[in-house]
């Protein structure tokens, strides 16, 4: 599937110009899915679930302000911000609700804070690799914590973060300013939407057992670990990540593989 782009401005104290993936079945969707990729991502690491679930359902995936193609402007970073411009971007798209929400690593803290505050917009929650507390190894959080000028952690960028999607200003503001002294746990007993919680085995970021702690804080949480992943599941082990949202989600296949409908 060819991931065609649309520009959809968001407007707050700044108006903020994001790139999205927007794409809808030819036959009748089943509803919406949104995915909300992580810190220093962008909106085709969701490419194979885009690609899969495009099949069913209308598949929304952009970048976040700062990553990908989206602008970057020179702000705070907040989740205030990413919150603002993701309830934005969902009137922009005219998003029929309510609607599957599915997030990674920092997408995490902006898909729970919103579902814990408007639960009546989102059908189901998929959180995958996150958890309402992260952290690097100490040496990555003590390096980014370092009064670096800009200019020299540019130019450090190719060595020591070639695969990030956003400059690194807007890394350390991200991780240092909003996402490590962050905590979501009391938000977690709040939320009732049915949660599908996916990890990968050797994620060193969101190990298993901060997964365990975050399901038994959420009512009927279901939890999936998915073996010999990382901290990327969905692009590590994609059909087995797509299986366990197919599954969450309530697809159901003929034996010829045919959607025969869903359950929401």
């Amino acid at each position: 599937m060819e991931l065609l782009r649309t520009m959809v401005t968001v407007a707050g104290s700044a108006p903020v110009r994001l790139s999205v993936i927007d794409h809808a079945p030819s036959a009748a969707a089943h509803g919406t899915m949104v995915f909300i990729h992580g810190a220093g991502g962008n909106a085709e690491q969701w490419a194979p679930q885009l690609a899969y679930f495009a099949r069913s359902y209308r598949v929304i995936a952009f970048d976040l302000r700062g990553h990908g193609r989206s602008e970057t402007p020179r702000s705070a970073y907040t989740l205030e911000e990413f919150l603002w411009d993701f309830a934005q971007l969902l009137d922009r798209m005219h998003v029929s609700e309510p609607f599957i929400l599915v997030a990674h690593s920092f997408g995490g803290p902006i898909a729970l804070t919103f579902t814990a505050a408007q639960p009546q917009r989102v059908a189901r929650l998929a959180l995958l690799a996150t958890a309402p507390e992260m952290h690097l190894h100490p040496l990555y959080e003590t390096m980014l914590k370092l009064p670096i000028p800009l200019g020299t952690l540019e130019r450090l960028r190719p060595v020591i973060a070639p695969r990030l999607y956003a400059p690194l200003f807007v890394i350390k503001r991200v991780l240092t300013s909003t996402l490590f002294p962050w905590r979501g746990w009391d938000l977690l007993p709040q939320i009732a939407t049915p949660t599908l919680i996916i990890g990968g085995q050797f994620d060193f970021i969101v190990p298993p057992p901060l997964l365990q702690r975050m399901q038994r804080l959420m009512p009927g949480a279901r939890l999936e670990i998915i073996r010999y992943a990382r901290h990327l599941p969905q692009l590590e082990r994609p059909k087995a990540v797509n299986r366990a949202l197919e599954s969450f989600v309530g697809v159901r296949r003929s034996w010829r593989g045919e959607v025969e409908g869903d359950d929401l």
